[in-house]
């Protein structure tokens, strides 16, 4: 594990932060509330991206991306998740998940060309979902169901990753008719269409991409992007309960004075301050060492545990902070808690990241 920390952001990055800004006030902030209490699909944000060719962010420019690396793309999933977690969630998914785990996969260029286009809507189903696939003469048999698919309910095809009988990683597309989603109301991210997904019978041999040591490939670079995407998506959540819960606490007089003068709430705006800066530095460290080739799979666990743990907690404390408004919708704290909560649990859920993060650091071994 390295010891060094780099945090400036190029020229270039903060143009990327500036257009995300500007993005975020115009389109994806307005709709948020709406979209969420409706359940309304957010599917024209992700266009928006596509449009601007943000979903090629951390593609490599070989495979059609504009290579920009983890830490640009950590940088852009952290302002859309301030305002709309939904469209963060889709935004990793497809640019984070599915397409780099599509990389170097020559069958499947065109594919990962018309995800980062946004011409297709691809769900992400991990390992973590332990689905086996049966191979009988050209068809296979997948067993298990997936309870909560990112996407899901609007998906053109599924990236999916199982194991053979035997243990061997395979890395599938299933496209429509060879799975089933069925709408979740879920906690968290209710604009990203989640949905159970269930499998056809007999699919195609077809539908695997590859095996063996690329599938291995596949599900650690998908992995690596979900963990420091998953918290840089935290990291927006929890900097928007922040300003949130700063800014009602410097309206709110209570006992001749503003909230935020009183000591128990400006303690608790002092710990979710400080919760929030350490796991920001963990995740912009993990993602430069993405960015350099380096091993760095014990620090994106680090950052997405402290970004959740982050997120948690200042949603936790903002709706103390705003009390009773601290449960109605239209202060936002109670969505951005909901997605906090929500993210927590996705893909492993804190105590299997742990272990894993356990044996990666050699605590368990």
């Amino acid at each position: 594990m390295s010891l060094e920390h780099n945090f400036s952001l190029s020229e270039e990055q903060d143009m990327i932060r500036d257009t995300l800004r500007k993005f975020v006030a115009d389109v994806a902030q307005p709709a948020a509330l709406a979209a969420d209490e409706e359940r309304a699909f957010v599917g024209e944000n992700l266009s928006g991206l596509a449009e601007l060719g943000l979903l090629g962010l951390p593609v490599s420019e070989e495979s059609g991306g504009l290579g920009l690396g983890m830490l640009s793309f950590s940088i852009a999933l952290e302002e859309i998740a301030k305002a709309c977690a939904s469209t963060a969630v889709l935004m990793l998914t497809q640019a984070g998940l599915c397409a780099r785990a599509l990389e170097g996969i020559e069958s499947a260029s065109e594919l990962l060309g018309e995800i980062i286009a946004g011409e297709k809507i691809a769900g992400f189903v991990g390992p973590e979902s332990g689905i086996i696939a049966a191979e009988s003469g050209d068809e296979l048999s997948l067993s298990g169901m997936v309870e909560l698919c990112i996407a899901g309910e609007k998906a053109d095809l599924l990236i999916l990753m199982a194991k053979s009988p035997e243990g061997e990683n395979l890395l599938l597309r299933l496209d429509a008719g060879q799975f089933s989603a069925s709408p979740r109301h879920s906690l968290g991210f209710r604009a990203a269409g989640p949905a159970a997904i269930s499998f056809a019978e007999n699919i195609p041999g077809a539908a695997i991409l590859v095996r063996g040591e690329a599938a291995d490939r596949a599900i650690e670079v998908a992995h690596l992007a979900g963990q420091i995407g998953g918290a840089a998506i935290a990291l927006g959540t929890a900097q928007s309960c922040i300003e949130l819960s700063m800014s009602y606490a410097k309206e709110r007089m209570a006992f001749g004075k503003p909230l935020a003068r009183q000591q128990a709430v400006s303690h608790k705006l002092v710990e979710i301050y400080r919760s929030r800066d350490a796991a920001r530095h963990q995740t912009y460290h993990a993602a430069r060492l993405a960015d350099a080739g380096q091993d760095c799979k014990a620090e994106a666990m680090m950052a997405r545990l402290a970004a959740q743990e982050a997120a948690v907690l200042a949603g936790d404390e903002g709706i103390q902070i705003h009390g009773g408004f601290g449960f109605t919708t239209e202060y936002h704290v109670e969505r951005h808690y909901r997605d906090a909560k929500t993210l927590e649990v996705l893909h492993q859920g804190p105590d299997r990241m742990r272990d894993c993060l356990g044996s990666e650091i050699g605590t368990l071994s």
